[in-house]
Order: C-alpha cells, then sequence, then structure tokens
C-alpha cells in the first residue's frame, strides 16, 4: 500500500537542498514516487522564499532550478498541491493556535490542511505529516497524526 504524506516546507525544502540536515531520507521519502505525497499551496510560496534566501546567502547559485523542478513535480503529480481554501482552513489554524499549542502562523496553516483537506484526496486513508518542527510534530501527534 501507498503511504500518504502531507510534507510541510521543511519537509520539502530539505528534500531538495543537499545541505540541509537529513536531505538523503527525506529526497528519497518525499521524491522517490513510491508515496502519494501532498503539500499546501502555502509550500509554493515558502519554498520559493527558502530558495531565494539560499541564493542569497549563496548556499545555492540559482534558486530557479529547484523552483522548476518543483513546479514540474507539481504538474506530474509527485508533489499533489492542495489548493488553500482560506474560508475553510484559517479557521481551523485559529482553533489550533487557541486551544494553546505553541505553534507559529504558518504551521498551524499547514497542520490545519493536513487535518482538514487531506481525507478526500486519500480516500479517508490515514496521511503521514512530514515536518522538520517539533512543535509541529508535536501538535500532529496530539491531534491522531502519525509524523515522520
Amino acid at each position: 500500500m501507498v503511504t500518504a504524506l502531507y510534507a510541510d516546507t521543511s519537509a520539502v525544502v530539505g528534500a531538495f537542498l543537499a545541505d540541509e540536515p537529513g536531505h538523503a531520507d527525506l529526497r528519497e521519502l518525499l521524491l522517490s514516487g513510491r508515496h502519494r505525497v501532498l503539500t499546501s499551496e502555502l509550500t509554493r510560496v515558502e519554498f520559493a522564499s527558502a530558495m531565494t534566501a539560499a541564493k542569497r546567502t549563496g548556499r545555492i547559485p540559482d534558486g530557479r532550478q529547484f523552483l522548476n523542478q518543483f513546479d514540474e513535480d507539481a504538474r506530474t503529480g509527485l508533489l499533489g498541491v492542495i489548493p488553500l481554501v482560506a474560508s475553510r482552513i484559517l479557521p481551523a489554524a485559529r482553533r489550533l493556535v487557541m486551544d494553546n499549542h505553541p505553534l507559529r502562523t504558518l504551521d498551524a496553516i499547514h497542520l490545519a490542511v493536513a487535518l482538514n483537506d487531506t481525507a478526500a484526496l486519500t480516500d479517508g486513508e490515514p496521511i503521514v505529516m512530514v515536518t522538520r518542527d517539533q512543535r509541529q510534530a508535536d501538535v500532529a501527534k496530539a491531534h491522531g497524526l502519525e509524523v515522520r
């Protein structure tokens, strides 16, 4: 059975940039085609920001190749990009934050997407959250998600 994964931006960036901690494992997990990988439309913006920062600090010569590869992976379905439906996701993210979870805003939005917008895409099968953010991982576990 193919496992459905929801990858936040920290995991996606780690899969693309070779100098990121855990790069090889994240690349195999997210980009090998062995699993169905979902992420939010929010990741497009955060990923572009991360690539621009990596270029600015000299970690990569040019971020466009990574942005183009992300777009190609989304186009071919290697990465399933979930549209951000603000009217549903922002109230859910707000509830997560107001439940006294120590989440940053964008992490709460990612988690709200994982909790609310993935079931229809996986025929109700549970998803596994992939993140490198420990606070987000802890809250995901508290809401019943397996985390890698």
